[in-house]
């Protein structure tokens, strides 16, 4: 019975299937869908982080039949990479590892699914960490006749981490602070940055601390003046000798001191020169006297010279 007809058998299976795979195709036809995904980087050794050189997200292609490939989203595709060996002891290194896809909640097998790249280039850095001292950098100055005291900061020393080559470039951390003149002085957290030798911020490296504790006042500043030496001369000649000029070598100094007390001083009296019973001209070397909390800048002695004449008998 079976071998009855057999040639129309095959010619009617052959047309049944072929109107089964129409039919099919055009029910549920095969389809393509295309994603762009974030490559995930797995195994990294502890110590290093990595970057992509190139983009870091890959384009995953899925194929397989209509219903199947609709039901998959970006969050059912994962892209990753494994960088399971790092030399020990090797700050930097570029590796190129394959690029591996998946697609979840799909039976395996049912789709076909391209990655492209199929490697992802990557460099691989030792992260490294050490430790700076906060250093403050005021952005105003301090009020004429002002300076700022020694600030204390706390901490005084913050950690800075990252990459080995960001790290490198950290030459300081900065404390910058605008100081307010009504207070006369601060206590607050202030922020602080990490800085390279031009003063630049880095930005891809990481502090213990973000902030600091910075107290600071204004103190009187020492200020200087030039004044003038006044010789103090007493006692009276042999007469008929007479006192013809009283100078003084230098005839001006520099002196040092709170403003406060030297705005109004101009002169500055020397030791007591006494020329009682002198027939001829007198030089002394003598201290100059200096209200308290002011001191000479330079030689603490002055020359004074006292020119006496005696008229010719």
């Amino acid at each position: 019975m079976i071998r009855r007809n057999l040639f129309w058998k095959i010619v009617a299976l052959g047309a049944a299937v072929a109107l089964w795979a129409y039919v099919n195709s055009e029910r549920n036809p095969h389809t393509r869908k295309p994603f762009s995904i974030p490559i995930e980087v797995r195994n990294l050794a502890k110590g290093y982080e990595a970057d992509f050189v190139d983009n870091r997200n890959a384009d995953v292609t899925i194929e397989g039949l209509k219903a199947v490939v609709d039901s998959v989203t970006p969050q059912d595709v994962r892209v990753w990479i494994s960088l399971p060996s790092v030399k020990a002891g090797q700050a930097v290194s570029v590796e190129s590892p394959t690029v591996r896809a998946h697609v979840a909640r799909v039976p395996e097998g049912s789709l076909d699914v391209t990655v492209s790249p199929k490697r992802a280039k990557l460099r691989v850095e030792a992260v490294r960490w050490k430790q700076l001292p906060v250093e403050v950098k005021f952005l105003t100055a301090p009020p004429l006749g002002y300076a700022f005291s020694d600030p204390v900061i706390a901490p005084a020393m913050v950690a800075v981490s990252g990459k080995t080559s960001a790290v490198s470039r950290v030459k300081k951390v900065i404390c910058a602070v605008t100081c307010d003149e009504r207070n006369g002085q601060m206590d607050e957290m202030a922020p602080i940055s990490p800085v390279d030798a031009q003063g630049d911020v880095v930005n891809d490296v990481t502090l213990d601390a973000d902030r600091v504790r910075l107290k600071v006042r204004f103190v009187e500043a020492a200020a200087r003046k030039a004044v003038i030496v006044s010789p103090d001369v007493t006692g009276q000649p042999k007469f008929p000798a007479r006192v013809t000029s009283v100078n003084s070598t230098p005839p001006f100094v520099t002196v040092e001191g709170k403003p406060s007390v030297l705005i109004d001083m101009s002169t500055a009296a020397t030791e007591s020169v006494s020329i009682d019973g002198a027939t001829g001209t007198l030089t002394r070397e003598v201290r100059l006297r200096l209200p308290a909390g002011v001191r000479i800048v330079g030689r603490s002695r002055v020359r004074v010279t006292v020119q006496i004449s005696a008229p010719q008998q």
